[in-house]
């Protein structure tokens, strides 16, 4: 597996791309900074709050693999401890029971790490 970083466009906007995740987790607060990568065919989108980092990996066609995640967190948070950060797996059940309205990805996973 290899995770390669993607340049990010002029307009890219993540509340456009992920609409609803975004509104889920941040509402109306303000984002730092966010990378774009892919892992084959799973997007991950690695996004840097004030408070907090999130890691949102998606994929359009099936479920993503446990392996895929473990790799993700050895890439992009080398030094935690997976135990001490909140994977959530039913994300996408959530934030379609929150906004009643479907996502067009197959699997969500979020990865919480708190920076306070």
């Amino acid at each position: 597996m290899k995770l390669i970083e993607n340049p990010i466009r002029l307009n890219f906007s993540l509340h456009k791309s992920l609409p609803y995740t975004m509104r889920y987790l941040y509402g109306k607060s303000n984002v730092k900074t966010f990378r774009l990568y892919t892992l084959g065919s799973v997007h991950v989108y690695s996004i840097d709050a004030f408070d907090r980092m999130d890691i949102v990996m998606t994929h359009e066609h099936r479920n993503i693999k446990q392996d895929e995640i473990d790799f993700v967190l050895k890439a992009l948070l080398p030094g935690d401890d997976p135990a001490t950060l909140k994977i959530s797996h039913t994300a996408k059940d959530r934030i379609e029971g929150d906004l009643h309205k479907k996502i067009r990805v197959k699997d969500l996973v979020i990865i919480e790490k708190s920076l306070k």
